[in-house]
């Protein structure tokens, strides 16, 4: 009786070492397919942005090729001091001093600035003519004289807009691509504090960004 009970009660532990080791061998197979996937949606994810980065790296490439061009066609500009042209992370920057694109207290372009206009949209509507496009007007930090109510908030989105409908309606550029910006005194280049300064500042900056960079322009027309 006694070793009938013994050998009932080592079945019985057997029986519960099994159940256990097939419990655990049913975790850690279910750990495994969960830990695939897991790796399987990281290698997918890895392959996703390794191709972005090829894809952003050719379109910069893009733009510096663009800026060889664009200051040969803008070279006496350039020489003046009326242009200036570099690339950051954000992309291609032209900036055009507004005295080059505007006579005094004004928002309409003069036929000179007109003329620079028309040599930037040859690459907008050549090699970067699917490039999204910002445009961002800057002031210096001078009120505006005989413009009651009008700040230098209006006056930079003013001449940026004044620029964009020169390439909308004239160069006829697609508008999905274009953003607009004014951020008044707020993002100076140079001290206000003499003239040379506040000339440098006062100015409209033609962003053209890479092209994977066009999420960027989603409720881009704003004051900032």
């Amino acid at each position: 009786m006694f070793c009938r009970n013994v050998f009932c009660a080592f079945s019985l532990f057997f029986f519960a070492v099994l159940s256990h080791a097939a419990a655990n061998d049913q975790n850690l197979r279910q750990l495994v397919r969960q830990q695939s996937a897991t790796i399987e949606s990281l290698n997918h994810e890895v392959l996703r942005l390794n191709q972005e980065l090829e894809g952003a790296g050719g379109s910069f490439e893009d733009l510096r090729g663009a800026q060889l061009q664009i200051e040969k066609n803008l070279a006496a500009p350039i020489v003046r001091g009326d242009v200036k042209v570099t690339a950051d992370r954000r992309g291609l920057i032209i900036a055009v001093l507004d005295h080059a694109l505007f006579d005094p207290d004004e928002a309409q372009l003069t036929t000179a600035g007109e003329e620079i206009l028309q040599k930037v949209a040859l690459t907008l509507s050549g090699g970067l003519a699917k490039n999204p496009v910002m445009l961002e007007g800057h002031t210096d930090d001078q009120p505006i004289e005989g413009a009651e109510g009008v700040t230098n908030w209006e006056y930079s989105i003013g001449r940026a807009v004044a620029v964009l409908h020169y390439f909308l309606d004239v160069q006829n550029l697609a508008p999905a691509r274009f953003g607009v910006a004014g951020y008044g005194e707020y993002r100076p280049v140079a001290s206000n504090a003499a003239e040379e300064g506040r000339d440098r500042n006062r100015r409209v900056e033609i962003v053209i960004m890479p092209q994977r960079s066009s999420y960027e322009l989603a409720g881009s027309s704003e004051v900032s």
